[in-house]
């Protein structure tokens, strides 16, 4: 064995055993993040009951299309909720990720989702489609969103928004199923976070590397740089992996889908020859995705191991879209949880964020 491969093998036995031992977790997850995670079924559970409970405006009615303002953690659940309207419906979704919201119609339905209630963008883009004709309302658990005078479903949550996806998802589904933009109902949802029940206890932390898919994909992606290929309707799951991973993790990742990258990337894999051994990349697919897509995975891998770059195929089960979906980005949840644990880091914390905040809310020079 040479020397550079004992020394890989000595680092690797070390990562394994800090991801197996109670100590790690206590020291570096001290806001609970892991826990938090854990129990994303009940999260889900309470999130669909409230915004079925919650009361329709009675000026509501079926829109003819929806526009959800949001960014960030608090934008994925539009993500998810546009996935799969472009799948089972016929009345478009669109998430606007800024400033600028599209015009408006009297049949428009504009939602801001904000759990924070204080995104600048959120609030920006929601005052500008307040000026314009249409439905509005607004999901958020306070803040300046929740004063702007628009119908408001008030959420009770207290962590960081991208640990909240059952809060930023589930509310909006239930909306949307009330105003019959999508056809879900309660099996559906119930069947996914019975789902969750059983992989929390299939990927927790007190379940040992050995039979811990989340943690093994954590091995591989430490000190590595990933690149999440979302196939087909998983393109939102990518997404969320790697913001998963920037946040809780604190290093790059990246993104792309899967049939477009066979149109562009594919054909820049070669270099800079520099990356190559830096590069883990990852296949997001499904049963329900199209048997050419899955095609695609197989013969896009043999490409990249032809390059030299490590990359894994991960199939996901689900009865439905949403399970599929569900199950999909919960896997990158823990994944990037045990990726903050190898990279010493708090999951929770995000320290640089919250300081460019700080400086975007001092005025630019020259104004």
């Amino acid at each position: 064995m040479s020397r550079s491969a004992e020394d890989h093998s000595v680092n690797l036995t070390a990562a394994r055993t800090l991801l197996d031992a109670n100590e790690t977790y206590q020291r570096l997850d001290p806001h609970s993040m892991g826990r938090v995670i854990a129990r994303l079924d009940e999260q889900s559970l309470d999130a669909w009951n409230t915004g079925q409970s919650w009361r329709l405006p009675d000026d509501f009615r079926t829109p003819d299309r929806v526009i959800i303002t949001g960014m960030g953690g608090s934008a994925i659940g539009g993500d998810i909720a546009a996935t799969i309207a472009r799948i089972n419906s016929t009345i478009p979704v669109e998430v606007i990720r800024g400033y600028i919201t599209p015009p408006t119609t009297t049949g428009t339905l504009t939602i801001a989702n904000s759990l924070s209630g204080n995104t600048e963008e959120t609030l920006t883009a929601f005052e500008q489609a307040r000026n314009g004709p249409g439905m509005r309302m607004a999901i958020t658990t306070g803040g300046k969103l929740s004063k702007m005078g628009e119908p408001t479903l008030r959420l009770h949550w207290e962590h960081p928004p991208r640990a909240g996806i059952g809060w930023n998802l589930f509310p909006l589904l239930a909306i949307l199923q009330r105003l019959d933009v999508l056809a879900i109902d309660n099996a559906d949802v119930e069947a996914t976070s019975a789902a969750l029940t059983t992989l929390a206890a299939t990927w927790g932390a007190d379940v040992p590397t050995d039979d811990n898919r989340a943690k093994q994909l954590a091995l591989q992606l430490h000190d590595q740089l990933p690149v999440i290929v979302g196939v087909e309707f998983l393109e939102v799951v990518a997404r969320r992996w790697a913001g998963q991973i920037q946040e809780n993790a604190k290093q790059w990742a990246f993104w792309t889908a899967l049939p477009e990258m066979d149109h562009n990337l594919l054909n820049g894999i070669g270099l800079p020859a520099t990356s190559i051994d830096q590069l883990e990349v990852i296949f997001l697919d499904a049963k329900l995705t199209h048997h050419r897509n899955r095609q695609r995975v197989t013969l896009t891998a043999e490409e990249l191991s032809s390059a030299n770059i490590a990359n894994e195929r991960v199939i996901t089960h689900g009865s439905s879209t949403l399970e599929t979906i569900m199950r999909s980005c919960y896997l990158g949840d823990w994944v990037s949880y045990y990726l903050a644990m190898l990279n010493e880091s708090d999951p929770t914390q995000t320290g640089v964020i919250e300081r460019f905040k700080e400086r975007m809310n001092k005025p630019a020079v020259g104004e």
